[in-house]
């Protein structure tokens, strides 16, 4: 499915990264780690098209560990075909007006093509999907053997945030892969067949303007979440669903930093995340008998 539009709207943020960069379970892998000793989880981000070598991505990961005090890891599921980030340049050429833009348009629609293609051929679910699972499965094994997992996923990766909330995939030992959820501006989910199957803790940030996430689709997934929280809330596993006004699709990574509103409500998402994991860190919903 071609990725729309809004998929590159936004701005770099400004920031330098803290991290480190490892091989973890075969694959490059941005790290970084809990400021105050001993990590309260760890969460793993499955990033958007833009991928792991994004500032933007990486910032937010030090932004976790540090406000979280988890270990963050965030690999390159993409094979190495990310989006670079010039094509926030040229989606916004896509949309100018005037005659002279649209002679421009070729030239951007070539350099587009250059690189949707080979992400749309090697990024596709049936390749993306084994890798995600084999890395959280030797995570589950290794680092957080003893560490509650959250996994936080960004339109691409939103979608198999929400797979690994449906606790169908599991563990070698039979265990959970994942304990909590957050998912932003998601692409490519089924309505509202992906979210009715969610069990696990899961929280959504969703934008008022974003064409993979309609209004209509916005208050399905709300609806479905809100029903599940009345049933399960006593069993220890709530949902949240979270609409944010005025924001366009990619504002929780690549929010245009000149754009107050949309700044904010960046900001407020990170939060909402932030609190997400440390509520679940704290306090992991209960394993089914």
């Amino acid at each position: 499915m071609p990725l729309k539009q809004c998929c590159a709207t936004g701005s770099l943020h400004t920031g330098t990264p803290t991290g480190r960069i490892e091989k973890l379970h075969g694959l490059d892998c941005y790290v970084a780690d809990a400021p105050n000793g001993q990590p309260k989880g760890i969460v793993i981000i499955i990033t958007d098209a833009f991928g792991w070598k994004l500032p933007n991505n990486r910032i937010l990961a030090d932004q976790y560990a540090k406000r979280i005090n988890a270990q963050v890891l965030m690999p390159d599921f993409l094979n190495g075909v990310e989006l670079p980030a010039d094509l926030m340049i040229s989606f916004k050429a896509m949309s100018a007006t005037g005659f002279w833009n649209q002679l421009y348009k070729f030239g951007h629609a070539l350099y587009l093509a250059r690189y949707f293609i080979p992400f749309m051929i090697r990024c596709r679910a049936a390749v993306a999907w084994p890798k995600i699972l084999d890395f959280f499965k030797a995570v589950k094994g290794k680092e957080a053997i003893d560490l509650p997992v959250g996994t936080a996923g960004f339109c691409w990766g939103a979608k198999y945030v929400t797979e690994l909330c449906w606790d169908q995939a599991k563990a070698d030992d039979g265990k959970r892969l994942v304990d909590c959820g957050y998912i932003a501006h998601p692409s490519n989910l089924k309505y509202p067949g992906d979210v009715e199957m969610v069990v696990l803790p899961l929280s959504v940030s969703a934008a008022e303007h974003d064409m993979q996430m309609s209004a209509e689709n916005a208050q399905q997934t709300k609806d479905v979440l809100t029903a599940k929280t009345a049933k399960t809330k006593d069993q220890g596993v709530e949902h949240e669903f979270v609409m944010y006004d005025g924001a366009n699709h990619g504002f929780a990574v690549r929010a245009d930093e000149n754009d107050k509103l949309e700044a904010e409500q960046g900001q407020k998402a990170e939060d909402q995340a932030v609190n997400w994991f440390g509520r679940w860190f704290a306090n992991p919903p209960p394993t089914p008998e």
